[in-house]
């Protein structure tokens, strides 16, 4: 695997073209996602991100909703480059996300029913809840089972769980699928000194149930009283089939994310897998979020 400054040489000249420094300073985020940096140059500071799909960065950006994007491009080997400007925010605590309630609420809408962001997502094969569904769940199959065999203590729980969501999967009705950003946990959050939100890292944005962005808000967030509200000002019933599918896809998502992402610098570590099923296992059990509501 590349290391994560692999493309320095040549993202410090793509500066030097667009920008009018000639010398640069970088220094590497915190995440194991693709290859990023903060660029500091002409008293200014910039964020630097490689790999990423620009028409997205660029639809978001054009309703406010992720950073402004200042410049973008591809490097010699074709690798895309997006170049943000920095906004000095923070991620919001889960206090932030009860004072916050209603903008979040309405960011997430605004993002999920974003006509051109619709645009510019990858196509997909139904518009029917249960087939995206399934699909996510393949997808899942498939990364689960480069690891499995790392972690025979667990494997046969984790086999017998994605066999019973797969039925449960197959129980969704409807369709209607939106711009759904798929990984919309509070380190893809940002609260800016003005106080506006910005949502980051839009790698697996996708057309899909809005049950995905919507159940993990909830589920690690906001505790069962403050939802109604929540669901209101978002846009979506708050009825039995929208709280199963929730369930359901929080489930998938709370396995999908200890499992290294595909094309990143992720590593996997059998030795804490078990433990990091924490939260898979109490939403399969039907429970809330293991670490509560309260900071």
């Amino acid at each position: 695997m590349q290391d994560r400054q692999h493309h320095q040489p040549e993202v410090q000249g793509f500066l030097q073209k667009h920008f009018s420094a000639q010398q640069w300073k970088f220094a590497l985020p915190p995440g194991s996602g693709n290859e990023t940096y903060f660029a500091y140059g002409n008293g200014h500071t910039y964020f630097v991100k490689l790999g990423a799909q620009i028409t997205r960065y660029q639809a978001m950006a054009s309703i406010g909703l992720t950073p402004p994007v200042l410049a973008t491009g591809y490097l010699d080997d074709g690798t895309s480059i997006i170049v943000q400007a920095y906004i000095a925010g923070r991620k919001p605590s889960r206090i932030d996300y009860r004072r916050h309630l209603d903008q979040i609420a309405t960011t997430i809408n605004q993002t999920h029913h974003s006509a051109d962001l619709q645009r510019v997502l990858p196509e997909v094969s139904s518009d029917f809840y249960s087939v995206v569904g399934l699909e996510s769940l393949t997808r899942l199959q498939h990364r689960w089972n480069h690891y499995r065999d790392q972690v025979p203590e667990v494997a046969d729980f984790v086999d017998e769980s994605l066999a019973h969501l797969a039925r449960q999967v197959q129980r969704f009705s409807g369709s209607g699928l939106v711009a759904s950003h798929n990984d919309i946990c509070n380190a893809n959050w940002l609260i800016a000194p003005d106080g506006r939100l910005y949502l980051l890292d839009l790698e697996l944005m996708s057309l899909d149930d809005p049950a995905v962005d919507i159940g993990a808000t909830l589920w690690w967030y906001y505790p069962p009283a403050l939802r109604p509200r929540f669901l209101e000002i978002a846009g979506y019933a708050d009825d039995e089939s929208f709280q199963f599918r929730m369930r359901v896809r929080m489930a998938l998502h709370c396995l999908s994310i200890t499992l290294p992402r595909e094309r990143s610098f992720d590593t996997f570590d059998p030795a804490s897998f078990a433990e990091s099923l924490t939260d898979f296992r109490a939403i399969l059990a039907g429970g809330e979020n293991p670490q509560g509501y309260d900071d």
